[in-house]
């Protein structure tokens, strides 16, 4: 009982990708064919809108393309070589018409033209696998238009029913930029590929952050028993020794949270990006989230890591599952280390000396934050008249300090970086405070002096040596030390 074509065929419309999911996977064809070069081009015109992937690999046949656009043609069982990505030779049927309605492949080799356009509404109207072999001439006048005149292929989607036209077109589309840096960034990296959207090229974007020096390789460990898989664990730099701009480009398409976990590898494209596959009790935190793992896995174990139609999914092997739950856990640890490291402690001392404003205290497994009392600003407000009432007023704030709701901010808005005393204030509010925290010290100028020399290690004092300098009056009170 050969299945209905009609009815099929619209069922496998809804495998679930998405623009960027479905493009990702006619890349990985033209890589396959050898392609150095792929272009997505489209027209978003209402009513006439198109999208075309246009690569300069080796092309195909009319037989070749014949099998290339037959469903099911190269299956799973089928050996594929080392840099083959296809998987169950559904990939280009099934990604493009789930974004259109009518696909047409045009492919030139040194033998000449071939084409194959499969029309959902043709396949409705005789209920038969019925594929067209002859270009139309709106096909031939947009592979004029987009450029494809020698050897490659061209994949053309028109009636876009489920993309979009128009402005929803022109955004989906460069939405998809992101996630293709990061499908393709070592092809990228490597130069094995310059792919390019409307255009311009993409930029590759290695999740690691391996250019950067606060980057930690944790080691590459060989898992030679289980089909050769490589895995690398990593632990990014602190947020706070990144810039702006590094802050936004590490958080990839999903942010730094959701970032954290496992990147599986299929030949080289990454195939599953963030997260940590069900492993153990490995949930998302903020305090893991420096953590990602680089998992290498050969194509021809698909199988074991069930990887889906997509090539967007996979599934740990049971018999996997001990050593990259070690793995997972020793970069997880890593990047909680790497925060309980730059977080300043407060009231505890440093190898540099700094006083800090809030000392963390623990009794009975509840902590609490005070006001340090050996700080120099603190000291002097209790040495007036009015000590009492200065006292009251720091036990107010420590009572009243809603740790709470600081814990609930914390884990709501990951991207924020936890920050230092008077970081990112302006200069010029800096300077009024500070005027206002020194009018409590000596005016005795010996002592006065020995104080400023004693705040230049003092929070928030210490990170403004030379503005503490001007207000204090004396550039000679801050040592050398404090100044760098």
């Amino acid at each position: 009982m050969p299945p209905r074509a009609s009815a099929l065929m619209e069922s496998l419309r809804a495998f679930g990708y998405d623009l960027a999911t479905a493009l990702a996977d006619l890349v990985d064809n033209s890589i396959a064919k050898q392609a150095s070069e792929v272009r997505v081009e489209f027209c978003s015109d209402e009513g006439a809108a198109w999208v075309a992937v246009v690569d300069n690999g080796v092309g195909m046949t009319e037989s070749e393309l014949h099998e290339a656009v037959r469903f099911g043609g190269d299956g799973p069982s089928v050996h594929r070589g080392a840099h083959d990505l296809g998987r169950f030779g559904l990939g280009l049927k099934t990604a493009s018409l789930s974004q259109c309605r009518a696909l047409t492949v045009l492919s030139r080799t040194d033998g000449g033209l071939a084409c194959r356009t499969w029309d959902l509404d043709h396949v409705r109207a005789t209920d038969d696998w019925r594929v067209l072999v002859r270009p139309d001439a709106e096909a031939l006048h947009i592979a004029e238009t987009v450029g494809f005149r020698g050897r490659g292929t061209m994949v053309l989607w028109r009636r876009l029913d489920n993309v979009g036209e128009g402005r929803v077109l022109a955004q989906r589309l460069g939405q998809t930029r992101v996630r293709l840096a990061m499908w393709f960034h070592r092809f990228i990296e490597d130069d094995r590929l310059r792919l390019l959207v409307s255009g311009r090229p993409v930029t590759a974007w290695d999740p690691f952050w391996r250019h950067h020096m606060a980057t930690q390789d944790l080691g590459t460990e060989r898992l030679e028993r289980h089909g050769g898989v490589t895995v690398t664990p990593y632990v990014l730099p602190h947020p706070g020794r990144l810039s702006e701009a590094e802050l936004a480009a590490g958080a990839g398409p999903r942010g730094w949270n959701a970032q954290q976990g496992f990147y599986v590898y299929r030949g080289d494209r990454l195939v599953s990006a963030g997260g940590w596959l069900g492993l153990g009790d490995m949930t998302i935190t903020p305090q893991t989230r420096l953590a990602r793992i680089e998992v290498h896995v050969d194509p021809a174990n698909d199988h074991r890591w069930q990887v889906d139609v997509r090539k967007s999914r996979v599934h740990i092997p049971s018999d996997l599952e001990a050593a990259l739950v070690r793995l997972a856990g020793a970069a997880r640890e890593a990047s909680v280390r790497v925060f309980r490291r730059r977080a300043s402690t407060a009231g505890q001392r440093r190898s540099h000396d700094i006083t800090y404003g809030w000392v963390q205290e623990r009794r009975h497994g509840v902590t609490s934050y005070t006001v340090n009392r050996r700080h120099p600003v603190v000291e002097a407000a209790l040495r007036t008249p009015n000590r009492s009432s200065t006292e009251a007023l720091l036990r107010l704030v420590e009572r009243t300090l809603p740790v709470g709701f600081i814990a609930i901010e914390a884990e709501s808005n990951l991207s924020r970086t936890p920050q230092a005393a008077f970081e990112g204030v302006d200069e010029a509010e800096v300077r009024k405070d500070l005027l206002a925290m020194l009018s409590a010290l000596p005016e005795e100028p010996e002592s006065r002096e020995r104080a400023v020399r004693a705040l230049a290690g003092v929070e928030p004092f210490n990170r403004f040596p030379e503005l503490l300098a001007e207000v204090a009056g004396t550039s000679q009170a801050i040592p050398d030390g404090a100044r760098k």
